[in-house]
């Protein structure tokens, strides 16, 4: 058994696999999220993990935190969460409130978990909507949010695309996405429109 950290927080690695969270986080998820909620986070972290391991990325222990915390803003009351959207996300006040939730977890991430690594807080905020000129972890981490293997279809082409090259998985995961918000009435926001014009044209 190995132990590695990141910040003040430690994990256990068996066979290069995480095998045990640090107990403060895992208690802190656990009064943040609902069970189904709490296992997507705990599969979207194992996702992004084993796709920074497969593209030989630098810090991987970073991605799997990453996609560990990426919704803790999920069920935040909505009086608290347009307070903080107020106070610290204005410009983005105008977008749909489902997105509010990804804003609301990097403020959370930072200030309840002292994590304030630039990558992972810009990554949590533009995993719902994406953005234009999305750094290496927020096009992993949207893209892993999209994918994960306990949603109800079949991604497992979109997976490994992702782990044998996770810009080219990464387009791949944009395209589909377009897809199947335009039959969704009401998705539509201008950070995603930023996304599609930049990544694919």
């Amino acid at each position: 058994m190995e132990v590695v950290c990141f910040k003040k927080y430690r994990f256990a690695l068996k066979k290069g696999k995480i095998v045990d969270i640090d107990p403060f986080l895992n208690c802190y998820l656990c009064k943040k999220l609902k069970e189904n909620r709490y296992l997507h986070s705990l599969s979207v972290a194992n996702l992004m993990y084993e796709i920074a391991l497969s593209n030989k990325l630098d810090n991987p222990l970073k991605y799997y935190i990453c996609g560990l915390l990426h919704d803790v803003g999920k069920y935040e009351d909505e009086k608290s969460e347009f307070k903080i959207m107020k106070e610290n996300f204005k410009e983005y006040l105008n977008l749909p409130q489902y997105a509010y939730h990804s804003f609301v977890g990097a403020y959370l991430v930072k200030n309840d978990l002292g994590i304030d690594d630039n990558d992972i807080l810009e990554a949590i905020k533009f995993h719902t909507t994406g953005n234009a000129n999305m750094n290496i972890i927020s096009k992993i981490l949207f893209a892993a949010d999209k994918i994960d293997p306990l949603r109800n279809y079949d991604s497992s082409y979109m997976i490994k695309m992702m782990k044998e090259n996770f810009e080219t998985g990464f387009i791949e995961v944009v395209k589909e996405t377009k897809i199947f918000l335009k039959n969704k009435k009401g998705n539509s926001n201008y950070l995603s429109e930023y996304m599609y014009l930049y990544y694919l044209n």
